[in-house]
C-alpha cells in the first residue's frame, strides 16, 4: 500500500492548499480573473496549478509546517481566502476609472437607460459601462498588467507566507487610492460633460429662435452621435488612464503585502 509520509503533508500538500486557497480568493475577486463566463472549475483547477508551483518558484512554502488542529487549520484557510480577496477588490478598484467615467457619461449621452449583459458581472449595465469594462480588460491584457499581480501574488507568500497577517491596514492609502481612481474617472467624462453644455446652449438658441421645433428629438438625435466621436477621440487616453489608477492600485498593494505579522 502507497502511504504518504506526515512530514509531506505537513510542509507540502497542506501548505499547497492554504496556498490555493489565497488564489482562488483573488480569482473570485480580481476583475479579469472572476469573469462569470468562465466555469468556475477551471478557476478552481488553475488556482491549483499555480499554487503548487509556488513552492517551486519561490521557495516560500516549504519553511511552512503546519501541525495543528483541523479547527486550526480551517481558521488559517479562512485568512488566506480573506487576503486573495482583498487583493482582487484592491486591483477592481484600478478599474474604478471607467466605471465611473461610464456612468457620467450614459447620463450626458442619453444612454443611460440602454443596458445589456455584462460578462464581468454577470449583471445587466448601461451599455456605455459595458464597452469600458470589455476596453479596460482588453487594455489590462494588452499591457500585460495582470501578469503585474500575479508577480504581486507571488511576492506576498515570500513576505506573507500561510499563517501571517500583514502588518497593517492604511485606510489613509486606501481613501486616497479611491480618490485618485474617482478622480480619473471624472477627468475623462470631462470633455463629454464640456460638449454635451455646448449642444444645450445651442440647442436652447435654437428653442428661443424657432419655437416650432422639436427640440427633444433634434437634441436625442445630436447627443448620441456626438458622444461615440467623442469616445472614438478619447479611446488613445484610455491605457495612460489605466496604468495611472492600476499603478496606484499595486503601490498599495506592495505597500500592505509585504510586512508580515504573526498570528
Amino acid at each position: 500500500m502507497l502511504t504518504i509520509p506526515q512530514g509531506l503533508i505537513e510542509t507540502v500538500f497542506l501548505p499547497g492548499i492554504l496556498a490555493a486557497t489565497r488564489i482562488v480568493g483573488l480569482f473570485l475577486s480580481a476583475p479579469f480573473f472572476a469573469l462569470q463566463t468562465i466555469p468556475q472549475r477551471f478557476r478552481v483547477g488553475l488556482a491549483l496549478v499555480v499554487a503548487f508551483g509556488i513552492p517551486i518558484q519561490v521557495g516560500a512554502l516549504s519553511s511552512v509546517t503546519l501541525n495543528m488542529s483541523t479547527g486550526g487549520f480551517m481558521a488559517l484557510a479562512a485568512g488566506e481566502l480573506l487576503i486573495g480577496l482583498a487583493m482582487g477588490w484592491l486591483v477592481r478598484l484600478g478599474l474604478l476609472v471607467f466605471d465611473v467615467a461610464a456612468e457620467v457619461i450614459s447620463i450626458q449621452t442619453g444612454l443611460s437607460f440602454a443596458s445589456q449583459y455584462n460578462p464581468d458581472q454577470a449583471l445587466p449595465s448601461g451599455v456605455v459601462g459595458s464597452l469600458f469594462g470589455l476596453i479596460g480588460l482588453a487594455l489590462m491584457f494588452a499591457l500585460n498588467l495582470h501578469l503585474v499581480v500575479i508577480e504581486i501574488l507571488f511576492d506576498s507568500f515570500r513576505a506573507l507566507p500561510p499563517g501571517r497577517w500583514p502588518a497593517s491596514l492604511d485606510v489613509q492609502a486606501i481613501s486616497a487610492l479611491l480618490s485618485a481612481c474617482f478622480g480619473i474617472g471624472i477627468l475623462l467624462a470631462l470633455p463629454f460633460v464640456a460638449i454635451n453644455l455646448v449642444v444645450m446652449a445651442a440647442q436652447g438658441f435654437l428653442g428661443r429662435t424657432s419655437p416650432q421645433l422639436n427640440l427633444f428629438s433634434i437634441g436625442f438625435a445630436l447627443t448620441i452621435p456626438v458622444g461615440v466621436f467623442l469616445i472614438y477621440v478619447l479611446l488613445p487616453v484610455f491605457p495612460d488612464a489605466l496604468q495611472r489608477s492600476l499603478e496606484a492600485v499595486y503601490a498599495v498593494l506592495r505597500q500592505t503585502f509585504s510586512t508580515p505579522r504573526g498570528i
